[in-house]
């Protein structure tokens, strides 16, 4: 078992306790939370996209921001065109870059499989939090009128039939692997094992907590000390205060931008429920971040 699983599931029990204790958690309460970790840990994971490829990689900074920002301007795009266009294609995009960020330390040599895998694993994730928590999205979403007539174009019983075949395909694929690949058995069972604690804190608690317990512990937390390390590796006196020094500029302004676009949707600047709002954002940054991530894991196998 892997350190960040042993603290997700630490973290979990006392949560539960926690939940114990005082019968509920206002979802105000879960909200304030569940921002205040992201914006310590999930902003500052991404914050350093710009450092973590070789310079051959590309020929240029000036052509890496271009292909990145393109990216930003591209999602932008099709939200504009279509929210619920924007809203799969985000579904897709993340659970691509989930199940990437798990499974390629299994360096497959089949490129198909190893696509399919990322994209099945992560599908199954995602979809398991909003099977177990489908009463409490309906809430969230009727809260406002844009995230409203979003939720009414899916028909919520797409749900359980995804979450079946997608967390189906998922084991047929673990044994796939044991059986094409030669992966060994015991680190199968510790990837069935990882999935089963995700659905049990899915099905124990509410749909903010399970998917901020997984994006911070089991997402951006392995993914930071990848950086480090990668930073470490290229120079011995990298130390933990250089590298947070090193995210900080960019995770404040990162998060300046948010609490901006934010007050300008509480305004009413921008005609966009803060909810939406701060989904399309994650959105537009989640392409770039997970092609960039993508290229960076790639090079940690070699």
């Amino acid at each position: 078992m892997s350190i960040f699983l042993y603290i997700f599931i630490v973290i979990a029990f006392v949560i539960s306790n926690v939940f114990q204790l005082f019968n509920s958690i206002s979802i105000e309460t879960q909200i304030i939370a569940s921002t205040f970790f992201i914006m310590l840990v999930g902003i500052p994971h991404g914050s350093l996209d710009h450092l973590l490829l070789p310079n051959q990689n590309f020929k240029s900074k000036l052509k890496f921001y271009t292909i990145y920002i393109g990216l930003i301007l591209l999602n932008l795009f099709v939200w504009s065109l279509s929210n619920m266009i924007g809203l799969i294609t985000f579904f897709l995009i993340s659970s691509y870059h989930f199940g990437e960020s798990q499974l390629y330390k299994f360096d497959l040599k089949n490129k198909f499989i190893s696509h399919f895998s990322y994209l099945c694993w992560g599908a199954s994730v995602i979809v398991s939090f909003l099977f177990y928590n489908i009463d409490e999205l309906v809430i969230l979403s009727n809260s406002y009128d844009d995230t409203r007539n979003l939720l009414s174009n899916i028909n919520l019983n797409l749900f359980s039939y995804l979450f079946i075949v997608c967390n189906t395909i998922t084991l047929i694929l673990y044994i796939f692997f044991i059986y094409q690949f030669n992966i060994k058995v015991n680190k199968v069972i510790s990837e069935i094992f990882f999935l089963f604690v995700i659905h049990l804190s899915s099905f124990l608690f509410p749909l903010l907590i399970c998917f901020t317990l997984f994006f911070i512990i089991l997402h951006s937390l392995p993914s930071l000390v990848n950086q480090y390390n990668y930073f470490r590796a290229t120079n011995n006196n990298f130390a933990i205060k250089d590298f947070i020094a090193l995210m900080t500029p960019y995770s404040l302004v990162s998060i300046l931008f948010i609490v901006f676009i934010s007050f300008c949707s509480y305004s009413n600047v921008i005609n966009y429920s803060i909810p939406l709002i701060s989904i399309i954002l994650i959105s537009v940054i989640t392409l770039p971040h997970s092609f960039i991530i993508s290229k960076f894991n790639e090079s940690l196998t070699k």
